[in-house]
C-alpha cells in the first residue's frame, strides 16, 4: 500500500504557467511539515488550480508540486504525475451520496469546493481510499495531524461522561501516531450543549497516546455517520481531555 498527502490551494483568479504567469507558492512552513512526512514514507503534494476560462468550474484543472524532498521539483499535471495506484477501470460514482451544504457559510465554499474537486479528480483516475484531515499543528518537536469533531457529551455507567469517536477517524489517528518519530495526532472536540441550538460550551483536545490509554476497549453503537448509515464509536472519558487554549498548544 502507498500513502500520499495532498494540500489543495483555494481557487484564485486564472493562473497558468504556460501563459507566463506564476502559480501560487506553497507556504514555507508546509515544506517542513512535508519533510517530516517524507522521512516516514508519505509523499506530499501541493496542488495549484488552473482556471482556463474564468467563471467556468468545468475548465478547472490541477498542477502538482511535490514537497518535502531534498530537490526542488516544478509543477506537473495532476493526477497524471502520481504513480503507485491501480488505475480505475469503471466510472467513479462520486454523486452516489448527497450532502446538505445549505449551512455552509459563503466564505467557506471556495475551500470546500477545491478539496472536493481535487478528491474527485484523483478518484476518477485511481482506485484508492481518500480521507481528509482537518488540520495540521506544528509543535515544538512533533507534527500533529488533527481530527476535529463537534460533540455533545454522553454518559456511560462505567466511564461516566464521555465523547465518542467513530472507528474510521480513530484508525486514522492511530495510523499517524504509529509512524512515531516526530509525527503524532490529536483529537479536538468542540463541545456543544445540544444538537438543536448547537450552543458552544468549550474546546477540548487529547493526543493519541493518552487517547489510546484512556479509551474504552469495547466499542458501542453511535448515531448516523456522514454517509447516513449507522456508526460504531470508541468511547473516551471526558476527564481524559485537556482544555484547548493557547497555553496547552504552546506546550506541545
Amino acid at each position: 500500500s502507498k500513502t500520499i498527502a495532498f494540500f489543495p490551494e483555494s481557487v484564485t483568479p486564472a493562473t497558468d504557467c504556460e501563459a507566463g504567469r506564476q502559480l501560487p507558492h506553497p507556504p514555507q512552513g508546509l515544506h517542513t511539515v512535508c519533510s517530516a512526512f517524507h522521512q516516514l514514507g508519505i509523499d506530499s503534494y501541493f496542488l495549484a488550480p488552473v482556471v482556463d476560462r474564468e467563471g467556468d468550474p468545468l475548465s478547472l484543472r490541477w498542477m502538482a508540486r511535490q514537497l518535502g524532498v531534498p530537490h526542488a521539483p516544478g509543477f506537473c499535471p495532476f493526477p497524471a504525475c502520481i504513480s503507485g495506484f491501480a488505475p480505475r477501470t469503471r466510472a467513479y460514482q462520486f454523486l452516489r451520496y448527497a450532502t446538505d451544504t445549505s449551512g455552509l457559510p459563503d466564505e467557506c465554499v471556495p475551500d470546500e469546493f477545491v478539496k472536493e474537486h481535487a478528491r474527485i479528480s484523483f478518484a476518477n483516475e485511481f482506485m484508492a481510499e481518500v480521507v481528509d484531515i482537518d488540520g495540521l499543528f506544528w509543535g515544538r518537536s512533533r507534527t500533529y495531524p488533527i481530527e476535529i469533531k463537534e460533540k455533545t457529551a454522553a454518559d456511560d455507567k462505567t466511564l461516566g461522561s464521555f465523547f465518542g469517536l467513530d472507528l474510521g477517524p480513530f484508525v486514522k489517528l492511530a495510523y499517524y501516531a504509529a509512524k512515531r518519530k516526530d509525527l503524532d495526532s490529536i483529537f479536538v472536540v468542540r463541545e456543544i450543549a445540544d444538537t438543536s441550538s448547537r450552543r458552544h460550551v468549550d474546546w477540548w483536545f487529547i493526543d493519541y497516546e493518552r487517547l489510546s490509554q484512556c479509551a474504552s476497549w469495547v466499542p458501542r453503537g453511535g448515531g448516523k455517520n456522514m454517509l447516513g448509515g449507522g456508526s460504531t464509536v470508541v468511547m473516551i472519558p471526558k476527564s481524559a481531555f485537556r482544555r484547548l487554549d493557547r497555553a496547552a498548544l504552546e506546550g506541545l
